[in-house]
């Protein structure tokens, strides 16, 4: 009486675990306990089809060894397990070391087990798992426990079924939100282009009279006038305001790219030479790790514009003076067979704050007194142009490291390759 008790308390707490939690793992690792506890089992495993590799996989267990779970596939047909989920059928052997379709897996610790039970999980027709039970001793299970395991797998069915249409529901939910979060993103994007493009029209017509002014006063004055200091002040605003027009009209309305085949390696070290003294009178040293890269089909001026925002922006990070480590490599772009060229630029110098480094790449988003915030907003579309991506990390001050890491990559054409 208390056994049967005991049973429908055990049956009860595997039917009430959908009501506690939606979290599939969570529900597994109830349920293998719960089961191997109710049926005085030493082990108790839960494997689930993956489709995508036709395999199960070990999703959860009690009893065999913690790192087996995930690290395990056996293909349908293969052992005991994989018969009772070809077959969609209960599956038992008394004593395995005497059953010729058996298969040990050793990652699993489980050549100490001598009986097993394998009841598959199904839904509607298909197979979507295996439940099994093992033991020590031979046992030879009785139809009551048999009919009893293939309850908790009928439980269990149900209890996936409704956590992945949970998760469905989940992930729908978020793909909508992060559509709407695009759609608005790209709104305000298209709206700050059309100010950025009628700022950078209204300016450039006073800067170039303020400009062709200034150069005649100066031309008049003598060397010693004391008005001249201030002219020469005007002039450089005006160069400073003529840049942020330039960087607006690149933001606004990015031109068409000038396709060319570059020897990217040749532009950073021309570069590095360009900032040279800028580099040696703030004490970074730079530090290169350039592999051989084929020739990138690139806009040349724009490839350039990038380099120059990144490098200033590392000599920028550190006033202290600091290593910036400056590294190109070929790979495999992730999930294609596409090759890309990459580019990082590390800097030691402070990093940068979390609540800073989510709107680095934001338009107008600037934390330096003089910055105008358009410059890595301007090497982002220019990357993306070129079908590449950008990001940045920042490591906060440790046992060893700190700075900012600013990784780009672009897609290499495999029709020229540099000699």
């Amino acid at each position: 009486m208390k056994k049967s008790y005991d049973m429908m308390l055990a049956l009860a707490k595997i039917g009430e675990l959908g009501t506690m939690t939606l979290d599939t793992s969570e529900i597994l690792k109830q349920v293998v306990t719960i089961t191997a506890d109710i049926m005085k089992v030493d082990v108790c495993s839960i494997y689930l089809y993956d489709s995508s590799s036709y395999t199960l996989v070990l999703e959860s267990t009690v009893g065999l060894k913690d790192n087996a779970v995930g690290n395990v596939r056996i293909t349908p047909g293969e052992g005991i397990t994989g018969r009772a989920a070809k077959q969609g059928r209960i599956v038992a052997a008394r004593d395995v070391t005497l059953d010729k379709r058996n298969k040990y897996i050793p990652i699993t610790g489980e050549e100490p087990f001598h009986s097993i039970l394998s009841v598959p999980l199904k839904f509607q027709n298909d197979t979507i798992g295996v439940i099994n039970v093992q033991t020590k001793k031979p046992r030879t299970f009785q139809k009551n426990e048999r009919q009893l395991l293939k309850t908790i797998a009928h439980q269990v069915s149900g209890l996936l079924r409704n956590a992945r249409l949970y998760e469905s529901v989940l992930a729908s939910n978020k793909e909508l939100e992060e559509a709407h979060e695009r759609l608005i993103e790209s709104e305000k994007m298209a709206a700050l282009g059309r100010l950025s493009a009628t700022l950078s029209h209204e300016l450039r017509n006073p800067l170039a009279g303020l400009k062709g002014a200034s150069q005649l006063l100066s031309r008049k004055m003598d060397s010693n006038d004391e008005r001249k200091q201030y002219v020469n002040l005007i002039l450089e605003e005006v160069e400073r305001l003529g840049n942020i027009a330039e960087d607006l009209i690149h933001f606004a309305k990015p031109g068409a790219l000038q396709y060319d085949f570059i020897d990217a390696n040749k532009i950073i070290e021309d570069l590095l030479l360009l900032f040279s003294e800028d580099l040696s009178k703030n004490g970074i040293v730079v530090r290169k790790r350039l592999s051989k890269l084929p020739l990138i089909k690139a806009d040349r001026d724009k490839f350039k514009q990038v380099l120059v925002n990144i490098i200033l922006n590392s000599i920028d990070a550190m006033p202290d003076g600091g290593e910036l480590l400056i590294s190109s490599s070929v790979r495999l772009s992730e999930g294609t067979d596409t090759e890309v060229a990459t580019f990082q630029f590390k800097d030691s110098g402070k990093g940068i704050p979390d609540d800073v480094l989510s709107h680095v790449f934001e338009p107008f988003y600037t934390t330096k007194p003089e910055g105008v915030g358009l410059g890595l907003a301007v090497c982002k579309t220019i990357i993306e142009q070129h079908n590449g991506s950008i990001s940045i990390q920042s490591y906060k001050k440790s046992n060893e490291s700190s700075g900012t890491l600013i990784s780009f990559e672009i897609p290499i054409n495999k029709k020229i390759m540099k000699n």
